[in-house]
């Protein structure tokens, strides 16, 4: 497979920023983009924040000129406060995201789903459209809008180099065999996610970079856009299946591992406390037999009561439209 899914250079202008959400590596990325100008793509967790902030600071790219986030979704956003806090005296780091995000983003009720708060509003933050481009000297950004895993949802295509980050559009794909769908909360639309697919298969790109995680070359860039449609259906067919039963966690990772069997990700933890409380689990599961549910339940449970939640949302706001 041709993904490079570990912290460093991707080209001469972009690097990837693993920010070690929920103290394990591997789980979200930022993309930080330099010509005469930094620009980071997307703004992290607000745990995080300072993990990303050192590490900006260590690559001599804090603050960035620039911040532009994909959609609204709390783990792409929430830095973004504490990244105004740490910029120095008046220095302005202008804060970008789709028209349609603004107002989700000034909303500090719009990630509730997640229960991952409290959140901050956001505010002062320029609207963004289709077409528009970003000027970094010597680098230009393409605006695209791709909604469906989230009403406001952007790509943004660095046209220099071919490079085309996607954010969620496209779901999660953790390695080359953990890809999880993107029906989301609060704003999931299937219509929308399959033109957004088809919309990302007419832009000219070489690399695609995921925000959940690393970044796909050749043909698996391409390859990833089908695959993802058939993600989707097979994931949402199994919801349907199961709809009687989405409050309940422990049958879906049943379900899962039986119908689907993703891959489980190499999970690397941050820190020495969370190793410890991690091999405690391991070592638990193995004496009483249930090793792989605990892992299952580690590395997917939040995601897929996500998935619940975004299920249940969008059959909720369209039973009136069957």
């Amino acid at each position: 497979m041709s993904a490079i899914r570990q912290q460093g250079k991707l080209n001469e202008d972009t690097t990837l920023l693993d920010i070690g959400m929920l103290g394990i590596y591997g789980l979200t990325a930022v993309y930080l983009v330099r010509g005469e100008k930094t620009c980071l793509i997307d703004g992290g967790t607000s745990t995080e924040a300072p993990r990303m902030i050192k590490m900006l600071r260590e690559l001599h790219a804090f603050p960035p000129d620039y911040v532009v986030l994909t959609h609204p979704h709390y783990d792409h956003t929430q830095g973004i406060p504490q990244l105004r806090k740490a910029a120095p005296g008046k220095y302005k780091m202008e804060v970008l995201a789709s028209h349609e995000a603004v107002p989700l983003l000034a909303d500090h009720t719009f990630n509730d789903p997640f229960s991952k708060g409290p959140y901050e509003s956001i505010q002062n933050v320029t609207p963004l459209k289709e077409g528009d481009t970003l000027d970094l000297g010597g680098l230009t950004l393409r605006v695209y809008e791709v909604p469906g895993h989230c009403q406001g949802h952007l790509a943004i295509l660095d046209e220099k180099n071919g490079t085309l980050f996607v954010g969620d559009a496209l779901g999660v794909k953790m390695t080359d065999h953990t890809f999880l769908p993107p029906f989301m909360p609060p704003t999931w639309d299937p219509e929308a996610f399959l033109n957004s697919v088809n919309k990302l298969k007419q832009i000219p790109h070489q690399s695609l970079c995921l925000a959940h995680f690393g970044c796909l070359y050749g043909d698996e860039a391409a390859s990833i856009l089908d695959e993802a449609v058939e993600v989707y259906h097979r994931w949402w067919e199994l919801y349907e299946r199961n709809a009687d039963r989405l409050n309940d966690t422990d049958h879906l990772l049943q379900v899962m591992r039986k119908e689907i069997n993703p891959a489980l990700p190499d999970i690397r933890p941050t820190s020495l406390g969370m190793n410890i409380l991690m091999g405690l689990a391991v070592t638990a599961g193995k004496v009483s037999g249930s090793e792989t549910a605990i892992l299952d339940k580690l590395a997917f449970g939040d995601y897929l009561k996500w998935l619940a939640i975004g299920y249940q949302t969008y059959n909720t706001q369209h039973k009136g439209e069957k």
